[in-house]
């Protein structure tokens, strides 16, 4: 036999023990407004009660009259999770920035198999009062959540038409051309993100502006999958004679760098000697790596806390109804060069 629940106390109860009227205790422990002044003897013996009986107000309900329920949601839109070093920190980034505003916070799932009406239905069904979302160029539910009437803070992606809170992907990828320009390299290959997203597109166009500035020859690439293997093309041009085959590698993100640094041992490649590797993003790998990776540290942990800031502007949590309005379209974080031993 399962054993028998108590039943949580309600607001009669602490009413009864307390010896007043329902109403009265709810003035007291919802901290509202009435024609009724209650003395502070009666909110003493009332709040007394409450401690007594352990009574808590219903979340739910307290949501509904305040239209309010102090939780924010945070949407990736592709396939992350929360074991990638990425995602991880800016989930931490979050949970501090809820934290120190007392909002918590929903992380969405990445909706595998769910169409974009699906996820936009439970994305905007009340839960939170906000969103933080990294955007996806690929997911349709994108532009939907932009036109509705949740309030939402892009980060890492901007997106035009809402705030956003992104790093200087131009001043990073011109460190790294010239870093690798002054080593000496003059035939580049950049790894690109499969689905174009807006910081990847920024990074390979200031990088190649740069590059040409130095003389520096960029040849494109694509890995083969959403994981970042090494494609046929990208491993016949690594492969290829002194001379003819780029004498470094830069990818558009950590991750990548990550797997090709993988590839380029399988392969016999040393790094840097065959082939130097530079990343972007600044992100602690899972597991510890052979190699200290060249790369452009950004402040993701900050970016996010930043994020819960505008978002609670927006919401016009702790700004005037018309100050949201003011709010920067775009708040780029600095960003620095750390030179590892791959290149």
């Amino acid at each position: 036999m399962n054993p028998r629940h108590k039943r949580a106390p309600t607001m009669s109860d602490v009413a009864r023990l307390a010896g007043v009227h329902r109403v009265t205790a709810s003035v007291v422990l919802n901290n509202a407004e009435a024609r009724t002044r209650v003395s502070d003897a009666t909110r003493q013996r009332v709040l007394a009660a409450a401690r007594q009986l352990g009574y808590q107000p219903n979340a739910m309900a307290l949501a509904l009259r305040r239209r309010r329920t102090d939780i924010i949601g945070f949407y990736c839109g592709y396939n992350a999770n929360a074991h990638d070093p990425f995602t991880a920190e800016v989930i931490n980034g979050l949970q501090k920035g809820c934290a120190a505003h007392h909002k918590d916070l929903l992380l969405y799932g990445d909706f595998e198999g769910r169409s974009a009406d699906e996820i936009y239905a439970a994305v905007v069904n009340g839960k939170i009062d906000g969103l933080v979302m990294i955007p996806s160029p690929i997911k349709p539910v994108t532009d939907r959540l932009v036109d509705s009437h949740l309030p939402i803070v892009a980060i890492a992606d901007s997106l035009p038409s809402i705030v956003s809170v992104v790093v200087d992907d131009a001043a990073g990828s011109r460190l790294l051309a010239e870093h690798l320009a002054h080593k000496g390299h003059r035939r580049i290959m950049y790894r690109k993100d499969l689905f174009s997203h807006t910081s990847a597109v920024r990074r390979l166009a200031t990088f190649k502006e740069t590059a040409a500035a130095y003389g520096v020859e960029v040849i494109e690439s694509l890995p083969a999958d959403p994981e970042c293997s090494l494609s046929a093309e990208e491993q016949a041009r690594l492969l290829a004679p002194t001379g003819v085959r780029p004498t470094a590698v830069v990818c558009w993100q950590d991750s990548s760098a990550f797997i090709l640094l993988d590839h380029c041992e399988r392969l016999g490649l040393r790094v840097p000697d065959d082939v130097a590797v530079a990343g972007f993003d600044g992100i602690k790998p899972r597991a510890r790596l052979a190699y200290r990776l060249t790369t452009i540290r950004a402040p993701w942990e900050q970016v996010a806390q930043k994020a819960v800031e505008m978002l609670l502007a927006l919401t016009r949590e702790e700004e005037d109804a018309d100050e949201y309005v003011r709010l920067p379209q775009e708040t780029v974080f600095p960003v620095e060069l750390v030179v590892g031993d791959t290149t």
